[in-house]
């Protein structure tokens, strides 16, 4: 049964594929100059070495075949560039050997990766095209929080990963301990042979469901946070800025569709640690019935017994609670991450339009973000992040409508059920006005005063949920064509 829901979902998987690329399709346009075009044309093969056990980012499943959010990526970039039988997807052992592979040119690419300074010394890197923070995990019984209380520990990271080498290299007051790969280390955790393990929130699920640890949970985060990026051979130019021109020509809308579906993917498998422990509280009561057959004596050791096994069920339920609130709360800003707000969405869109009431959506982008990291450094910037959300949702909460949640970088989605356009529009307005009042400090005696572009689309007829997002996300982009630090309407349903 398993081997075939598995089937269904790669066929459902490739077909979902095979439609966000249709939809970004460029029309027949070539994104390359004749030059890129020219030097792709002579490169016989492309040889692409993706982490091999990197999942949900990358990963080669039981039939040996590339699946995650970087293939997703790779299929469409294939499409894109028509590379055909050019690009050669190599399958190694491990991320060391990966890492080995491109020093010494036995391959050409990677897929996820973190760019540091030693492999900027044989590898050039794009853009960050996913971004994953790494959580600090212990075993229950743990006592203490964050980073300060692992001094002196056993704490694993992965050999050959950066996150591992920030271990290293911040934190000398660790014992700090490589492994091969993250789920030979949440095994060490969870049977003692370590006392912790630093790994990205996502893949740690992933291992904790597939191997049965309930005996483990996270005390906090551990300051680094996964830029995730294509590498190439460092002799190889025109390829790096082939693969960043391809990056770009994403739209936003596939990318959300991406991350949303493998986020959401085993779904419905998740967390199904509370009912397999109801079934056994519901054995456990069975034996106690029985044992009371038996006189006091044995009625008293199966109360004991049924006590510890309610004290593992509360347990277990702390962990999952923890581990829910890390897969829906973007880590920077405190408000749903894109696929808490997503569903949320999803849910009351349908709400919304099986009772005929209005919904409408905004999509916030900050204007000359980039500057302000340039300008100022990437701890300036979320500052600037973090005051704009708080600004928008201290004004939601005292008008006790809606719902904001982070789904890009510096972009924000509000939902507004049973709002409709003009006041929603009139929403917009107030948040845009108040951010732009709200003063932020950048340095001593430097404050600065950021503004928004807002898209705001309104349910109109019936279409789709993305369809209606996609209207919001066009009307946001034409308000930053106006000018910008202002609210644009979208006015047209979306073909299709």
């Amino acid at each position: 049964m398993k081997g075939r829901t598995c089937l269904i979902r790669n066929r459902l998987g490739l077909l979902f594929l095979l439609l966000i690329s249709l939809a970004g399709t460029s029309h027949g346009q070539d994104i390359l100059t004749p030059e890129e075009r020219l030097w792709l044309d002579q490169q016989p093969v492309i040889r692409f070495a993706p982490a091999p056990n990197f999942p949900p980012v990358e990963f080669f499943n039981e039939d040996n075949e590339y699946q995650g959010i970087t293939a997703d990526f790779i299929k469409i970039i294939d499409q894109q560039l028509n590379l055909g039988q050019k690009l050669e997807i190599v399958q190694l052992k491990d991320w060391g050997e990966v890492m080995s592979e491109g020093r010494s040119r036995g391959i050409d690419m990677w897929g996820a990766a973190e760019k540091t300074v030693a492999r900027s010394q044989y590898m050039q890197f794009t853009e960050p095209y996913i971004r994953l923070p790494a959580v600090i995990i212990v075993r229950q019984e743990f006592a203490g929080d964050g980073i300060e209380a692992l001094v002196g520990k056993k704490v694993v990271g992965i050999e050959n990963y950066a996150s591992y080498e920030h271990l290293q290299e911040n934190y000398p007051q660790l014992n700090a301990l490589g492994v091969p790969d993250i789920e030979a280390g949440l095994r060490m955790v969870s049977y003692g042979a370590a006392d912790a393990i630093v790994a990205n929130n996502a893949a740690a699920i992933y291992y904790i469901e597939k191997n049965g640890l309930t005996n483990l949970k996270v005390i906090g985060e551990s300051g680094f946070e996964w830029n995730l990026r294509f590498a190439v051979r460092d002799d190889w130019a025109p390829l790096l800025s082939i693969m960043q021109k391809s990056l770009d020509s994403i739209t936003a809308l596939q990318k959300r569709d991406i991350y949303r579906y493998w986020i959401n993917l085993d779904s419905s498998d998740s967390w199904k640690f509370t009912k397999d422990y109801m079934l056994i509280a519901m054995a456990g009561a069975l034996v106690v019935i029985v044992l009371v057959l038996f006189g006091w004596g044995w009625r008293k050791r199966a109360a004991v017994n049924m006590q510890r096994l309610t004290q593992r069920i509360e347990e277990q339920k702390k962990i999952e609670e923890e581990l829910k609130n890390l897969a829906t709360t973007d880590e920077l800003t405190g408000t749903y991450n894109r696929r808490a707000i997503l569903e949320i969405a999803q849910t009351d869109y349908q709400k919304c339009l099986d009772e005929g009431q209005p919904f409408s959506v905004l999509l916030i982008d900050i204007d000359h973000f980039k500057q302000v990291n340039d300008q100022y450094g990437h701890e300036v910037g979320d500052r600037v992040i973090r005051a704009i959300v708080n600004v928008c949702s201290d004004i939601l909460k005292v008008k006790k409508i809606g719902h904001i949640g982070r789904i890009g970088g510096e972009e924000f989605v509000v939902l507004l059920p049973m709002i409709d356009q003009t006041e929603a529009h009139s929403v917009a307005e107030q948040l845009r006005q108040c951010v732009e009042k709200e003063p932020i400090q950048c340095i001593e005696n430097t404050w600065y005063s950021a503004t928004v572009s807002v898209g705001l689309a309104s349910l109109e007829h019936s279409e789709k949920f993305d369809e209606l997002l996609n209207r919001a996300d066009m009307a946001m982009y034409q308000a930053k064509k106006s000018g910008r630090n202002r609210v644009a309407v979208s006015h047209e349903l979306v073909a299709g």
